[in-house]
């Protein structure tokens, strides 16, 4: 059996996490169907599995006659052609990716800098008996040498120096090659911005804006979907039901999605409803006018009971604010960007682009930010109410065709804090890729650069809690695909 070998190489214009893909319709971006099945040879299980009929003593080589039973020997081709038939129906492989980062905060002395090594080993199982079904199982460890039993964050949570979790396992199968069906847990991404997806309904964590460019680290969701594919209007219709948590029936999810290519652009139309969670619409559209490759999204959602604050705290004199009830509102937001490529030599293009994003359950400036920390609902990217984020891609410059940079900025506009990193990655064979990175966080005391500092209240907070805002942070890997 033979190990399926991934590319390692991580660029801005690659996403290469996800299982290798199958071939489905290519009218839209989504799922192309797959062509017609080729006729399936058939399998002699006997000879598979070691058990060849007897051979003709005539004929077979090197034979030995005991009587009535020849024994012929079993050449290297035979061995070579029964492990390829194997392994066109199982793939074993993964991925192990070793991480090293540093972050300096303000206020901190260089042997206090703060260092941590988050790695992780994937390893899946890919079964493919024809090419009309298929079969995918991955798990994920993850593990963080710098971690011990029983260390705790700034606010006390524990953390875990090792888990395990499962990332995917799904069944894919057509129907008549009209319907096309996967259930299981897998992995699943809507929406075309690249810093924020409004429209990403059915993934329950966000996506990390400026890490993304190197990993998006997130796992897959339990969901059925059933995809449509309508060749002759150039559309692709799902339906997904959400069994990620569910435990009940009246708990399962589940979401409407219609995918349009419409010439040079497409449109996707999307709504999703569960019980306990709002109700959310959005649209999604992209397209190609002139030089500029254009995308915008919008969301709305009905129904949120997630609370949102208003006020000041202070809890050495125990005010807390008051939280606000918006489940009767429309709750919008919005992603809009561009990207331009520039074409260098006839070999090189630089990619430009910037992105806005409104996000109308953010807030309006960083004086609640201390608060949504204490009680764990300070989300990432998602807690100002005006975001923009802009991105220079160099990939493979000049000779260096294994090589790849990558500019990031973002900028709360609501606190006015900000993020600037530089990714480098290069693949130095065909198995083994190392990245680099470099972010400094700077401007007021906001998300980008986020200080808190809390005087000790007995009984409450005896040792008080103290966060020196970040500075710059440092990382290294190394991902090994096999």
């Amino acid at each position: 059996m033979s190990f399926l070998i991934l590319a390692a190489f991580v660029a801005p214009a690659r996403a290469e996490d996800a299982p290798p893909a199958e071939a489905e319709p290519a009218q839209a971006p989504a799922e192309p169907a797959p062509a017609e099945p080729a006729p399936v040879p058939s399998v002699d299980e006997a000879a598979l599995f070691g058990e060849a009929p007897p051979a003709d003593p005539t004929t077979a080589p090197d034979a030995t006659d005991f009587g009535e039973t020849t024994i012929a020997e079993t050449t290297t081709s035979d061995i070579a052609s029964r492990l390829g038939l194997a392994d066109e129906r199982l793939t074993v492989g993964g991925k192990l990716y070793l991480r090293a980062t540093a972050a300096v905060s303000e206020d901190t002395d260089a042997e206090d800098t703060a260092y941590s090594s988050p790695n992780l080993l994937d390893l899946f199982t890919d079964v493919r008996p024809n090419d009309r079904v298929r079969g995918f199982a991955q798990a994920r460890l993850r593990a963080d040498f710098t971690v011990v039993e029983g260390d705790t964050d700034s606010f006390g949570n524990e953390l875990e120096p090792n888990s395990v979790t499962l990332d995917q396992l799904w069944l894919k199968f057509d129907a008549g090659h009209l319907v096309y069906i996967t259930a299981g847990r897998q992995r699943i991404k809507w929406g075309s911005g690249r810093f924020w997806n409004p429209t990403d309904f059915m993934n329950q964590t966000t996506l990390d804006a400026l890490n993304a460019t190197a990993f998006d680290e997130r796992t897959g969701v339990t969901l059925l979907k059933v995809h449509v594919p309508i060749e002759s209007i150039g559309a692709n219709l799902y339906a997904v039901g959400n069994f990620d948590g569910a435990d009940t029936l009246g708990t399962i999810g589940g979401a409407l999605r219609t995918e349009w290519v419409l010439g040079p652009s497409e449109l996707a139309l999307t709504a999703a409803a569960r019980e306990g969670d709002p109700l959310r619409l959005g649209a999604d559209y992209s397209a190609a006018v002139g030089p500029f490759d254009l995308h915008a999204e919008a969301a709305f959602r009905h129904g949120d009971e997630t609370p949102t604050y208003k006020g000041s705290w202070d809890i050495a004199t125990f005010e807390f604010p008051d939280k606000v009830d918006r489940s009767d509102e429309w709750i919008p937001e919005l992603a809009a960007g561009a990207e331009l490529g520039v074409k260098v030599n006839d070999e090189d293009t630089v990619y430009i682009g910037a992105e806005y994003f409104y996000n109308g359950a953010g807030y309006e400036d960083a004086g609640l930010y201390p608060y949504l920390a204490f009680v764990g609902e300070f989300t990432p990217f998602y807690l100002g109410r005006h975001y923009v984020g802009a991105y220079v891609a160099v990939p493979s410059p000049g000779n260096w065709d294994d090589t790849s940079f990558t500019l990031s900025h973002l900028t709360n506009l609501s606190d006015e804090s900000h993020a600037t990193r530089v990714d480098a990655s290069t693949r130095l064979n065909t198995f083994l890729s190392v990245n680099a990175y470099g972010q400094v966080s700077y401007g007021e005391n906001g998300e980008f650069h986020f200080s808190i500092d809390v005087d000790p209240v007995p009984g409450v907070i005896p040792d008080g809690i103290s966060l020196p805002a970040p500075i710059a942070t440092f990382g290294v890997g190394a991902m090994v695909n096999f």
